[in-house]
């Protein structure tokens, strides 16, 4: 077990001084496990996150540019049934090296209208882990539906409104504020 931790862990590396001239192509499928993303009964990704791109170096510097995709296993917001939400997103990576600075705002080459996300290297291997994991906190959903038109859970017997229809009475409201039923204001033009 430790063998296939050390080469998943290994998954994300580069080592710079093998990147050629031209560029080196890039490919890796990592788990939620090396990802080491937040424990979540709720989120699960059923298949691994695949890893694709391109690593160039300019001098000190390294370029990443890839995209990121997989499946996410989420349940409903509203019925609770489970359904695989589809992702994949661009990356645009710098790597620095460790002695720079980041804070390059208005620096020669670099301008604030890029999209490219800043990181350091150690000047032997850069690790795509923190960036990969990043991104694929990103792709969760923040409200993920079945269906646009989900019935959600009836709230009184809890049963799956997109399967069968209940006849439940729901109450009024809260009792406490029954009060405020009975006041009116005057219309006003």
């Amino acid at each position: 077990m430790a063998a296939s931790q050390q080469s998943s862990s290994a998954a994300l590396v580069v080592n710079i001084v093998k990147i050629p001239e031209e560029g080196l192509e890039f490919g890796a499928e990592v788990t939620a496990t090396h990802l080491q993303l937040p424990p979540a009964n709720e989120v699960e990704l059923p298949t691994g996150v695949q890893v694709r791109g391109r690593c160039t170096k300019m001098a000190e510097q390294v370029y990443f540019h890839g995209t990121i995709s997989g499946t996410l296993a989420v349940p409903c917001s509203r019925c609770l049934d489970i359904i695989h939400s589809d992702f994949a997103t661009d990356m645009r990576l710098v790597y620095l090296p460790p002695s720079t600075r980041l804070d390059l705002a208005g620096e020669e080459g670099v301008e604030s209208e890029d999209e490219l996300d800043l990181y350091t290297h150690d000047g032997v291997t850069l690790d795509l882990q923190p960036p990969v994991h990043d991104y694929v906190l990103l792709a969760f959903p923040i409200q993920p539906l079945c269906r646009p038109d989900c019935a959600g859970l009836c709230q009184v017997c809890g049963g799956n409104r997109n399967d069968v229809s209940c006849a439940c009475q729901t109450d009024a409201g809260d009792p406490r504020f029954a009060l405020l039923n009975q006041l009116r204001f005057p219309k006003t033009s």
